[in-house]
C-alpha cells in the first residue's frame, strides 16, 4: 500500500475545510422552576428557661441589677436564622444571657442583642452562623442595655439604668463615648445616614417596667417627656425638645426629614423636623399629632409605629382604645410638609390591644399583633377596613412582636408572644397560618433584614425601616 505524497494530504486537508459544511445548531434550554429566593432572611431570638418572680408579669424581663432580682437568666440566649422559602430553621448560636431587645444593622448583615448580662452580642447573620462566631462587648456597670439603634458605622445603646445613651463602634463594637441624658431613657431612633439621633426619654421613672418603661398606667402618669438630640459627627447633644406624657417609642423616615414620636400617655405624636433639629411647628405650635381628632384627655394609646415610604404613610398601633391610625406625612419637593400632611385618613378597628403593627410593602395590607385577646387583625390599606381576623389559639396567646417580608407575588408575617416558644407564620396571599416553628425557649424579639425581599430601596429611599432594621422595640 502506498501513501499518497505529502501535497496531495495538503490538496485534501485543504477541500475539507471549503465549501458549506453542516454545522450542529444548539439552542440550550433555559430551565424552568420556582423563582429565584429572596434576599431576606428572618432572625428569632428567644430565652430558655426562663425563671421569672412570682410577683412579676409573664412579659417583663427583669436584669440582674434591677430590683433585687438575681440570676433570673440562668442560660444563655439563642438566636435563630429562619429561611423564607422553606419555612425551616437554618442556623442557631448562643448568645448572652437575657436578651431584652436586638437591632439589624442598615445592610441586613449583622444582629445587635441587649442582654441583661451587660453585654451586647453581635450576631452574623449567614447561614454558616455558630456560636464560636457570636462576638460580645461589655458595657459599663448597671447599663441595663432595653434598646439599639445602629446606623451606618456606630450602634446606640439605650442604657435605662445610667440615664445614658452608649455610644460604639467596631465589630465586635466597643464602647466610644457615653452621652448623658434625660432620666428614664426608654428609646432611641434615626435614620441610616442622618446628621443625628434622638434619645427618647420619659422623664419620670419610679418602678422599671421593660414592657412600657413606667407608663404602663399611663393615666397614673403626668410629667412630660424630653427628645435629645445626639450629633452623629461628635456624639454631643445639640438641643432638648419636649415630648408628651409617656414617650415610649420613636421612628425616622428614611430621608431622616422627619421624626415620630408616640406619647402613649397623651395618646399624640410629637413629630421632630430633623433637619432643622426643632420640633414640626410648621404642623401646628406644638407639633404634635392628636390621634383622637383634638379631643382631650386622648386615651388612644399609641405604642408602636411603621412607616410605607413609597405611599407617605404612618401607621400606628393604639393599644390603649383598640385601634390603628394612617396618617399622611407626605412632603413637598423642598422637604417642607404637604398641604396634607399629619392628616389621619383612617382610624381602623383592630383587636384588644394592638402592641405592634407590621405594614405589606405592596402597600396593600397592614397587620396587627393583638396581645389581649390572642389574634392577628388584617387591614385593607385601601379601604382602611379590617377585613379578617387570624386566631392563634394557644400556640401565640399573647401576641406582641409582628413583622413582614414581601415578595412578589406574595409575603409572609411572623408573629410571637413572650410567653410562647412559638413563631407563626401567616401566608399573605391566603391570610392563614401556614406554619408554626418552636424556637428554643420563649420568643423575645423578632427582625427580617428587609421588609422588600431582593430588594433594599424603592423610589430613591431604603425602606427598611422600623422594625426591620435600626429600630428598638417600645
Amino acid at each position: 500500500m502506498k501513501w499518497p505524497a505529502a501535497g496531495a494530504l495538503l490538496v485534501l486537508a485543504g477541500a475539507a475545510g471549503c465549501g458549506s459544511q453542516y454545522r450542529p445548531v444548539i439552542n440550550p434550554v433555559v430551565p424552568t422552576g420556582p423563582a429565584s429566593q429572596p434576599t431576606s432572611y428572618t432572625m428569632v431570638f428567644s430565652q430558655p428557661n426562663l425563671q421569672l418572680p412570682a410577683d412579676l408579669p409573664s412579659d417583663f424581663p427583669p436584669c440582674p441589677a434591677v430590683n433585687g432580682v438575681v440570676q433570673a437568666y440562668a442560660n444563655p440566649g439563642v438566636a435563630t436564622l429562619v429561611d423564607f422559602s422553606g419555612d425551616s430553621i437554618m442556623a442557631q448560636a448562643e448568645i448572652g444571657n437575657g436578651p431584652l431587645s436586638f437591632a439589624i444593622d442598615p445592610t441586613g448583615a449583622t444582629a445587635y442583642s441587649e442582654n441583661c448580662d451587660g453585654t451586647i452580642s453581635t450576631v452574623p447573620i449567614s447561614q454558616s452562623l455558630q456560636t464560636n462566631k457570636v462576638g460580645s462587648s461589655t458595657l459599663l456597670a448597671n447599663a441595663v442595655p432595653i434598646n439599639m439603634l445602629v446606623i451606618t458605622g456606630t450602634q446606640y445603646v439605650t442604657e435605662e439604668g445610667r440615664d445614658a445613651i452608649a455610644a460604639m463602634a467596631g465589630s465586635p463594637p466597643s464602647l466610644k463615648q457615653e452621652v448623658p441624658v434625660a432620666p428614664s431613657v426608654i428609646n432611641v431612633t434615626g435614620s441610616a445616614t442622618g446628621q443625628r439621633v434622638y434619645a427618647i426619654s420619659q422623664g419620670n421613672i419610679s418602678t422599671p417596667d421593660f414592657a412600657w418603661g413606667s407608663c404602663s398606667t399611663p393615666s397614673a402618669v403626668t410629667t412630660v417627656g424630653e427628645a435629645d438630640a445626639i450629633e452623629v459627627a461628635t456624639n454631643t447633644i445639640s438641643t432638648r425638645l419636649p415630648l408628651g406624657v409617656c414617650p415610649v417609642f420613636g421612628v425616622t423616615s428614611a430621608d431622616g426629614r422627619r421624626s415620630f414620636i408616640l406619647n402613649r400617655g397623651s395618646g399624640t405624636i410629637t413629630v421632630i423636623n430633623a433637619q432643622q433639629n426643632t420640633l414640626d411647628t410648621a404642623l401646628n405650635p406644638t407639633g404634635t399629632i392628636n390621634l383622637c381628632g383634638g379631643t382631650t384627655p386622648c386615651t388612644a394609646g399609641p405604642v408602636y409605629a411603621e412607616l410605607y415610604t413609597p405611599g407617605n404613610l404612618l401607621v400606628t398601633a393604639n393599644y390603649d382604645n383598640n385601634t390603628i391610625s394612617v396618617i399622611d406625612i407626605s412632603l413637598d419637593v423642598y422637604g417642607n410638609d404637604s398641604a396634607t400632611f399629619g392628616k389621619i385618613l383612617a382610624t381602623v378597628p383592630v383587636g384588644t390591644n394592638p402592641a405592634m403593627v407590621t405594614v405589606l410593602q405592596d402597600g396593600s395590607r397592614a397587620y396587627t399583633a393583638n396581645q389581649t385577646d390572642g389574634t392577628v387583625t388584617v387591614v385593607n390599606l385601601t379601604s382602611f377596613t379590617a377585613q379578617k381576623t387570624i386566631n392563634l389559639g394557644t400556640a401565640s396567646p399573647n401576641p406582641r412582636t409582628i413583622v413582614s417580608t414581601y415578595n412578589y407575588p406574595t409575603g409572609k408575617v411572623y408573629v410571637s408572644s413572650q410567653n410562647s416558644p412559638n413563631v407563626m407564620i401567616i401566608r399573605t396571599d391566603t391570610d392563614t397560618v401556614s406554619a408554626t416553628l418552636n424556637m428554643q425557649g420563649n420568643v423575645v424579639d423578632i427582625r427580617t433584614t428587609s421588609q422588600y425581599a431582593g430588594s433594599t430601596t424603592q423610589g430613591g429611599n431604603s425602606i427598611a425601616v422600623s422594625r426591620s432594621a435600626g429600630s428598638g422595640a417600645p
